[in-house]
């Protein structure tokens, strides 16, 4: 407490007690007086200080509690009211009755002053400052991705929420539907319901019962798939497995092959079996029986509907083609700034307002390499420190669990000699910079890497990219409330097909991180030294919504 927190009637209080005739201080006056000096140190403090100037007692607070110390300890407590501690306060020949009293008060105070003082060394609005560590948080790593789900009804206390859902270790229960898990080996089950299912790894998982089909990946390690009585190990491997709660499995082998190992001491398995492909057995606890290879029996892929250019609205978060509305003379003064959906402003040359940016249109062109409609032609290009920002009407919150794609098409023009400055990028920022240095960027680098940026954590990956050629770039965003961040990134050649579904290798990958920042910016950003050209900007909740060339604004 400070002296500004002393209450304001103790000052009155205190001159009243002092100078007031003898019979006018009230023993209401009296019992305020007395509570404020045993709620408050600096009224206390401030109240021997006028003592001091009268008596001369000591200033130092320990010295006077070593003075009163010797006084408690050779008095009874009755004697606290003696003459002589009186006499140690007395203030002058005015002293009245109450002075005595808030004396007493003040002795009884510095008593207990005097017993916090001796026992911890210092006085309870002293107290040593205690260093504040925050519990480190261990967060558990991802091992795997719901890469797509059809028609699912999840059972258990913690199903997953959505396609593209990063996943830790968890137990899984699929009552009906067809649901993909892309494990970050590459390793690819597909699961049909009714089947329940542990995540143990990125290298194994356990399946109690249900229906299973793994494609394996050739880059990745052995994979190991467990059973109630058997595990399997797959070599190069798709297979299926119909799984039955009491152990028995029919295994149906498809390409490679699979080595099975029991899980317990079992006669008929004293080594490891190797089914190859194009056979099935039925594995049991006490003999293995040939069967007939039934692929038709298994749900090799998760089955899709094609979406409708509505349902691509419904996840099409923000849109921009960069297509003016009027193609002036010259074509590159043309307004590209006010194009697309999803957006509270036009584009412009600062954070929060300024002018219009400046860039350059080229509205009858695209990076796309595809046909597009006419309303979708049109790109921008930014040179020599060109920047430009526009507001999100639906901001990319990492503070929520949620997936966000992104995409642009983006090429470097060859900008001369000079080798440093000639980076280009995309980024999503906050309102607020200089609060939250935090940012995504998606972009090139001076030599010409593809370049990811999130939190502390900058990624740049060979091989280099080139000049003067279009590069389709698209980022999957997983945010989290309490759980880890993650950002990939993939940039696409023209030459490369763009998938349909996500792909098992990005270019650019962060370590999971903790983020909750909330990006309703986005930025455009040519260095000093470099030109780029930007086309077809799509943010969107799912996959299809950022790689679908349809305009979402032709939807009804």
């Amino acid at each position: 407490m400070s002296v500004q927190d002393i209450p304001p009637e103790f000052e009155e209080l205190l001159n009243r007690l002092l100078d007031s005739p003898e019979g006018e201080f009230s023993p209401t006056e009296f019992e305020a007086f007395q509570n404020i000096l045993k709620s408050s140190p600096d009224a206390m403090h401030q109240y021997f200080e006028y003592i001091d100037i009268n008596t001369g007692i000591k200033s130092d607070w320990n010295e006077r509690l070593q003075s009163l110390e010797q006084i408690v300890t050779r008095e009874t407590p009755a004697s606290v009211r003696s003459p002589s501690v009186a006499q140690i306060h007395a203030p002058g020949p005015r002293r009245s009755q109450y002075i005595n009293y808030a004396l007493v008060a003040a002795a009884s105070m510095m008593v207990f002053l005097l017993m916090e003082w001796l026992v911890s060394g210092h006085f309870f609005w002293d107290q040593p400052q205690i260093a504040q560590t925050e519990t480190p948080v261990v967060n558990l790593p991802y091992i795997a991705t719901l890469t797509r789900a059809t028609d699912c009804v999840w059972g258990g206390d913690a199903p997953p929420k959505f396609s593209g859902q990063r996943l830790l270790s968890q137990d899984l229960f699929l009552e009906e539907g067809y649901a993909e898990f892309r494990f970050d080996t590459g390793v690819r089950l597909v699961i049909e319901g009714p089947t329940k299912i542990k995540m143990d790894s990125a290298c194994c998982a356990t399946v109690s019962s249900g229906k299973v089909v793994l494609h394996g990946y050739e880059a990745a390690p052995e994979f190991a798939l467990i059973t109630p009585q058997l595990t399997f190990h797959d070599i190069g491997t798709e297979y299926g497995a119909k799984i039955d709660a009491d152990g028995e499995v029919d295994l149906h082998v498809f390409e490679g092959a699979v080595r099975v190992d029991p899980n317990q001491d079992n006669q008929m398995f004293v080594a490891s079996i190797i089914i190859k492909e194009g056979q099935a057995k039925q594995l049991k606890e006490d003999r293995i029986d040939d069967i007939q290879i039934k692929p038709e029996d298994f749900k090799r892929e998760v089955p899709t509907n094609p979406k409708n250019i509505q349902a691509i609205r419904e996840e099409t978060r923000a849109y921009d083609s960069f297509h003016p509305a009027i193609i002036s003379d010259p074509e590159s003064f043309s307004d590209w700034r006010n194009a697309g959906m999803g957006w509270k402003n036009p584009w412009r040359n600062k954070l929060n307002g300024g002018e219009p940016a400046h860039g350059d249109s080229q509205p009858l062109n695209s990076l796309t390499g595809s046909k597009l409609a006419d309303d979708q032609l049109g790109l921008v290009e930014l040179r020599k420190g060109n920047t430009a920002w526009r507001t999100l009407k639906k901001p990319v919150r990492m503070n929520k669990d949620a997936i966000y794609y992104l995409s642009f098409y983006m090429q470097k023009q060859n900008s001369g000699k000079a080798s440093d400055k000639q980076y280009g990028n995309l980024s999503l920022m906050t309102a607020t910079p200089a609060q939250s240095q935090n940012k995504i960027l998606i972009g090139m680098s001076s030599h010409n890497f593809s370049t990811l940026q999130a939190g502390m954590q900058v990624i740049e990956n060979a091989p280099p990219l080139q000049t003067n050629k279009n590069y389709f770039f698209v980022a999957k965003i997983v945010a989290s409330e309490n759980a880890s961040d993650q950002i990939f990134m993939r940039a696409f050649a023209p030459e490369e097909t763009i998938p349909s579904h996500e792909p098992p290798v990005w270019t650019c990958a962060t370590d999971p991180f903790k983020d909750s920042s909330v990006y309703d910016q986005v930025r455009l950003h040519a260095a000093r030294n470099a030109e780029f050209l930007f086309d077809e900007l799509r943010i969107g909740t799912t996959w299809d919504s950022v790689i679908n060339t349809q305009s979402p604004e032709l939807a009804p």
